[in-house]
C-alpha cells in the first residue's frame, strides 16, 4: 500500500519514473505557459503500424469512464484502419498537488491515493503503448492551446475530466466536442460534477447516460442523445448507497454510445458535411438483448472493475 503521508513530490517522481522505465525512447516534457502537468511522448517503436490517416480524434478522459471511452476509440482505430487517427490524450493528474481538478467534488474522492495513481498510470500507459501522446496538465492556458493546434483534432470526446473546458477548445474541432454525462439530462437530472450522488439522494429507480455537446456552461450543451433506461436498483428492489457501484452501472452503455457517435461523425465526414452531430437515437441502435442487460439489477459481486474494457458486443455498421 502507498503511504498517504508520503511527500507528494516523491509520489509524482515515482509516477514519472515508472512511465519511462523499461521503454527506451519515451519522453516527458514540460510545456511553456502552463500551470502544471507534463506532455508524455511514446517511443517510436510502441505502435509502428499507426498512421496519420483518418479523422483526427482527441480524447479528454479520466478515471474509469474515461478509460473505457479511450479504449473504445482505440478499438475503432484498430478496426477501421485509415478512418480514425487518435492524435492525443488529455487526462487528469490527481497526484499533482498543483492540479486544479476539484478532487473533493468529483469521482476522485472515492479513491485512495494508491488507486488514484493506478488509474492515472493505467490511462497514460493505454495512450503511450498505442503510440498516442498524453498530456496531464492545465487546459485553460496558452501552452495547451498551442499543443491543441499541433494535434489539430477534428473531433473531441470528453469523459470524467476534472477541469472546465474553455471557448478556444470548445470552438476548435470541425465536427464538435462532446461530453459523456452519466445522467438523465433530458429529464433535468444529474447535471454537474456529482451525477451519481444525485441518484442516491433522490432514491431513484432508474437513470440514463447522455452524450451532450460541450458548452461554456457546465452540462448546458445540447443533448445529442441518451441511452435506454438503466436499472440502478438491487435484485431485492433496494437502492445501494455505494456511489461507486451505481457509477459502474451507468458506465455500461458508454462504449456503445461513443462508438455510435464516432461512426456518425465518420459518415458525415465522408458525405462532406461539417459541424457537430445534433441527434442520435441511441436506444434504437441498442439490440433488445443489450437493452435488457441495462435493466438487470446491480450485482454487488461485480463491483470494482478497475479498468473496464469495451464490450465484445460492439457492432460497427460502417
Amino acid at each position: 500500500m502507498i503511504d498517504e503521508t508520503r511527500d507528494v513530490a516523491d509520489r509524482r517522481e515515482d509516477l514519472l519514473t515508472g512511465v519511462l522505465a523499461g521503454v527506451p525512447g519515451r519522453e516527458i516534457r514540460t510545456l511553456k505557459d502552463t500551470g502544471w502537468g507534463y506532455l508524455m511522448l511514446p517511443a517510436a517503436a510502441e505502435n509502428p503500424g499507426k498512421t496519420a490517416e483518418g479523422l483526427r480524434v482527441l480524447g479528454i478522459c479520466s478515471a474509469t469512464g474515461g478509460f473505457l471511452t479511450f479504449e473504445t476509440l482505440k478499438l475503432l482505430e484498430s478496426r477501421l484502419p485509415g478512418k480514425v487517427n487518435i492524435v492525443g490524450m488529455v487526462t487528469d493528474d490527481p497526484v499533482d498537488s498543483r492540479a486544479r481538478i476539484t478532487k473533493k467534488r468529483r469521482f476522485w474522492r472515492y479513491y485512495t491515493p494508491e488507486e488514484q495513481e493506478e488509474y492515472e498510470r493505467g490511462i497514460i500507459e493505454s495512450a503511450l503503448t498505442f503510440g498516442v501522446p498524453c498530456y496531464t496538465g492545465e487546459v485553460k492556458c496558452d501552452g495547451f492551446r498551442k499543443l491543441l493546434a499541433e494535434w489539430d483534432p477534428e473531433f473531441i470526446i470528453v469523459t470524467g475530466f476534472g477541469q472546465l473546458i474553455d471557448g478556444p477548445v470548445i470552438d476548435y474541432p470541425a465536427f464538435g466536442i462532446y461530453n459523456v454525462q452519466p445522467a438523465d439530462l433530458l429529464n433535468h437530472h444529474g447535471a454537474g460534477p456529482q451525477p451519481w450522488e444525485d441518484l442516491v439522494a433522490r432514491r431513484a429507480d432508474t437513470t440514463r447516460t447522455a452524450i451532450i455537446q460541450v458548452s461554456k456552461e457546465i452540462d448546458a450543451g445540447s443533448v445529442v442523445g441518451e441511452s435506454s433506461t438503466i436499472n440502478i436498483r438491487m435484485a431485492d428492489g433496494s437502492l445501494t448507497d455505494d456511489v461507486l457501484m451505481v457509477a459502474e452501472k451507468t458506465m455500461v452503455p458508454v462504449d456503445h454510445m461513443v462508438a455510435e457517435l464516432l461512426l456518425e461523425v465518420l459518415r458525415r465526414r465522408d458525405e462532406g458535411k461539417i459541424g457537430p452531430v445534433e441527434h442520435i437515437d441511441f436506444e434504437s441502435l441498442f439490440t433488445p438483448e443489450f437493452r435488457s442487460r441495462l435493466m438487470e439489477p446491480i450485482e454487488p459481486s461485480k463491483r470494482g472493475h478497475l479498468l473496464p474494457l469495451p464490450s465484445n458486443e460492439l457492432r460497427f455498421h460502417f
